[in-house]
């Protein structure tokens, strides 16, 4: 289901990608997913409501996979400076690094920049929960009754996440990673592929938990969780 991006009129909502790697070459894709069933699900389809205008990256981005994904090409920059019209446009940000996604999202805010939810049409959301501005729910993702996602957050194919999950600001988490029944992370979490969290379990600010580990506990602030059941240390100070 679409719980922000709706039909109105044929408005067109003109979009940043910060980043211009792989992870942009999958939120392009799900653009185009997501106007296609827009269009179909509209009697009075007046074009496509996103439409990608600019793409920022400090690395070579993948330019060609872009242009030929959406079908024309954007604005490649190397800086936020250049782009013209920033009022108008909307950032979704292109990384799956958590930390880095918390930073730039928070000097973006820091200048009114407005974000972009995106939730792929091939996604479950409850009309119980809520997903912050900015975040992007990929195919084949649950979020279940009452789950609070915040701002900026990636839940990547095939997440689970479980009735009155909370969800952290700029929180990561890659493919198949659960959590379950009144889970909670903090800010900038990270969950590797197959990670789990069992019901209750917490996971601080600039908490990891690796790859296919379960999580049965409360793990504290920049904690470095691994295993089944998980163990870890504070790798990172969290003031």
């Amino acid at each position: 289901m679409f719980k922000i991006l709706i039909r109105r009129g044929g408005i067109i909502k003109k979009i940043i990608l910060y980043g211009g790697g792989d992870f942009a070459v999958e939120l392009a894709t799900y653009i185009v997913d997501i106007n296609a069933a827009l269009s179909l699900a509209s009697s009075n389809a007046h074009g496509s409501d996103l439409k990608l205008t600019d793409v920022i990256s400090s690395e070579p981005a993948r330019e060609q996979d872009l242009t030929d994904i959406i079908g024309y090409s954007p604005v490649f920059h190397d800086h936020i400076n250049s782009i013209s019209d920033l009022e108008e446009k909307y950032f979704i940000l292109s990384m799956g690094n958590a930390s880095v996604r918390h930073k730039i999202h928070s000097r973006l805010s820091e200048i009114g920049a407005q974000f972009l939810t995106l939730v792929h049409p091939l996604a479950y959301v409850a009309r119980t929960s809520t997903v912050g501005a900015g975040s992007v729910i990929c195919p084949f993702v649950f979020v279940g009754p009452f789950a609070r996602v915040s701002e900026n957050c990636v839940l990547n194919i095939n997440c689970s996440v479980g009735h009155d999950v909370e969800i952290g600001t700029s929180s990561v988490l890659s493919p198949g990673a659960m959590i379950n029944g009144h889970g909670t992370t903090g800010s900038a979490a990270f969950l590797g592929a197959g990670a789990i969290m069992n019901p209750n379990a917490k996971l601080g600010t600039l908490g990891q938990l690796s790859a296919g580990s379960v999580l049965t506990k409360s793990a504290g602030d920049g904690f470095l969780m691994h295993g089944n059941p998980a163990v870890g240390r504070q790798m990172v100070k969290v003031n």
